[in-house]
């Protein structure tokens, strides 16, 4: 029977997981919805300020994969 999930069996590939989750998680609605209201930060609508850090944290997080990965001998 095969597999349907390859899972991480690492620490560290378990916190990329727990990342991702957490980055899908802060894009959903009910999230965006507590956020979406007329308010500036530094000038900056805070729907946009925030999906602006999304979009950083994903770059980061996929940064921080790819050096784990490279630091691995096996793929």
């Amino acid at each position: 029977m095969r597999r349907l999930f390859v899972l991480p069996t690492s620490r560290a590939g378990w916190g990329l997981l727990a990342a991702f989750i957490c980055l899908v998680v802060a894009g959903t609605w009910p999230v965006i919805g507590l956020l979406n209201r007329a308010m500036l930060v530094l000038g900056i609508p805070l729907m946009i300020l925030w999906s602006y850090a999304i979009i950083f944290a994903c770059v980061g997080v996929m940064l921080l994969g790819n050096r784990i990965v490279e630091r691995d001998d096996h793929e």
